[in-house]
Formats: C-alpha cells, structure tokens, sequence
C-alpha cells in the first residue's frame, strides 16, 4: 500500500508541476503538430500530381479522347498530372520559370497528323525520365485509328539563372543562420537579464533599460553574421555554391535591418514568455516552418497551394522569396523591398522597447 500511496502522491505532485510550469509543455504540444502541419503542407497528402498546362487548338472526338486521357491517367496515389492552365501565352510564362513540368500543345491538325508537341523546363535526369514515363503512359492508353502518335519535344536549356539545386539549399542556409540566429541571440540575452537575476539592477539605472535592448540587438545582429559564416563556408566547400562574394557582402548588407527587426522580436517573446524552455523551441519550430514552407526547402512556386497561401500570409517568407533570388543574381531588391525591411527594422525597435516597458511595469507592480 505503501507504494501505490509513494506513485500516486508523486503523480500528483508532477501534475501541480506541469501545471504550474506550462512552458514544460509547449515543446511537447508544438512540435508533432508542426510536423504533422509542415510535412502535409509540404506533400501534400495527394500523391505526386504534376502541374501541367494543355493547350487543345484542335477540334473533334480524336482530340477530345486525349485530352480527356490526359486528365484521368494515374495510378492508386492520384492522377498523374493536373491541368492548371490552358492559356499558351500564360502557360509559356510560368514554364519558362520553372512553375511548370510540361505544356503539352495538341495542334490544330491533330485529327491527320497524331502529331503532339510537348514543351518543358530545363529539369534533372530523374524528374525527365519521370515526365518521359507519364507521357508515354497517356499515348500508350490514347487510341490512334490511323497512324502511330508523333511527338515534338522542345526543352528549355540551361538559363543563366539556372542553380544547383544543392547551391539553393546553401544560400537558404545562410538567411536561415542570419535571421533565426539573430532572434534566438537575442532572446537568450534577454531572458539571461531576467534568469541571471540582472533584471533588477537594469530596472534601477539612470538611463531607460531599453538601452540594454539596443546592446542586445547589436550583439544578436554582430554575432549572427559571424556564425552564418560556418553554413556559407559549408555551401562553398560541398554544395556547388558559387555566388560571387561581393554578392554575398551586399546580401548581408541588406539582410542587417531585417536582423534588427528579428532580434526586436526576440526580446518581445522572451519577455512574453519568460523562460529559456518556451521560448527556444517556440523560436525553433517557427524558423523550421519558415525554411520549408516559405522558400527556404524550394521556391515557393512549386509548393502546394495550402503551403503558397501560407507563405503569403508569413511575413518572414520575405526572406526567403526576396533574398534568395537577390543571393542567386536572379533579381534585383526594387524600392518596394528596401522600404519594407526597413520599415520592419524600425518595428522591430519598436516591438524591443515595448518589451522593456512591461519589464519596467512588472517590476513596478512587485516592489
């Protein structure tokens, strides 16, 4: 008896605990949900459907079964393609930036021909042989009375914007390292004020403790930069990443306003959150959902649409949707952007000494 009363006294005794400490539970809570979120956003839940554009210029039943053998062909995981545009002049405009697999054009004079042309983007050997299958699957199921069906191929070749898929990743790193390093730093000395018992003595100097916010925002911001250097050197060394480096200096130039909104934000949850074991994993599962969601994993063209929508609405996909084609040299930083990070450079002050002021009125409201 004396055990069950030990077991049972020592449960209720953990119980009081979790519920007296709650941040012992958010990592338990966040994490599965985020990866049950993340990897459904990401795959889809819907098989492997290849987003396609046909473009029907021909008339009568021949053309009506291919095309209806088009939209139907699949496997036990769903239909192998999905139609999602049928315009040539808009079909050619996402092809042409890797929004699509293939246009397939059934032409005018198909009904005497059986010829097709097929036009797709500069795409690796695996995903070739991949579309190459698919297709013969559809004419392998297509009947053709007359003759045997001829295709035309015309593939897009190697673009000057074109990048190593390993080379991508690299650069994602990067803007990963900067902005979450940066958020988390800055957190980490925040909370460090107020669990290394130097709250009070901050609260109590001459000058507004904001001032301490500022020190710790240039500190996240100096030693972010120099830790994103491990993950650049990396690319460098084993991920073909071949950006110029005085590329790579204007992109750190122009990422330091959105570190100080970053770090802004930081000290604004560690004062939301108070404790070293909520605010670290919330931080983290939140830069995870970032790199993969938004831009960092793929561009955000070819996600799925719940994960397009959410990048949109994530106003750090920015970072990833904006820098990473100004890492690369695929664009350029318009004033829209420049004005956008530094506004958020200034809301991130904002947001910092918002945080000191409720440190300044929790620590009046205990003396």
């Amino acid at each position: 008896m004396r055990l069950v009363r030990a077991v049972l006294a020592t449960h209720v005794r953990n119980t009081k605990l979790l519920t007296r400490q709650r941040s012992l539970l958010v990592q338990v809570i966040v994490l599965p949900l985020a990866m049950l979120i993340l990897s459904t956003m990401i795959f889809g839940g819907v098989g492997d459907t290849y987003p396609i554009a046909m473009v029907n210029q021909a008339q009568g039943p021949q053309a009506e079964r291919l095309e209806q053998q088009v939209r139907t062909v699949g496997s036990d995981l769903g239909p192998y393609y999905e139609v999602v545009e049928t315009d040539y002049a808009r079909a050619k405009e996402q092809l042409d930036w890797g929004r699509l697999h293939m246009i397939l054009i059934i032409p005018a004079d198909y009904s005497t021909t059986n010829r097709l042309q097929v036009e797709s983007f500069n795409i690796n050997s695996d995903a070739a042989k991949n579309f190459r299958g698919r297709l013969e699957v559809v004419l392998n199921h297509t009947p053709s009375p007359d003759s045997a069906l001829v295709l035309t191929e015309e593939m897009q070749r190697v673009r000057p914007h074109d990048t190593w898929r390993s080379s991508y990743l690299g650069g994602s790193s990067v803007l990963l390292a900067l902005f979450f390093g940066a958020t988390l730093i800055a957190a980490n000395l925040f909370l460090l004020e107020r669990e290394g018992r130097t709250r009070k003595e901050i609260l109590l100097t001459p000058l507004h403790p904001a001032v301490s916010g500022l020190a710790n925002v240039f500190t996240a911001t100096v030693m972010a930069m120099a830790l994103s250097l491990l993950p650049l050197g990396l690319s460098y060394w084993i991920a073909e990443f071949r950006v110029p480096l005085d590329r790579v200096l204007l992109t750190y130039l122009a990422m330091i306003p959105v570190m100080i909104a970053c770090a802004g934000l930081g000290i604004l949850l560690g004062h939301w959150l108070k404790v070293f074991r909520s605010a670290q994993p919330l931080l983290t599962v939140g830069a995870i959902a970032t790199f993969f969601v938004a831009g960092g994993f793929t561009m955000v063209a070819f996600l799925p649409d719940i994960a397009q929508t959410f990048s949109f609405w994530w106003p750090f996909s920015r970072i990833f949707t904006w820098f990473s084609p100004y890492l690369h040299g695929f664009e350029g930083l318009d004033a829209r952007h420049v004005v956008s990070v530094l506004v958020a450079a200034v809301l991130g002050l904002v947001l910092m000494f918002w945080a000191y002021v409720g440190e300044l009125r929790l620590g009046a409201s205990r003396r």
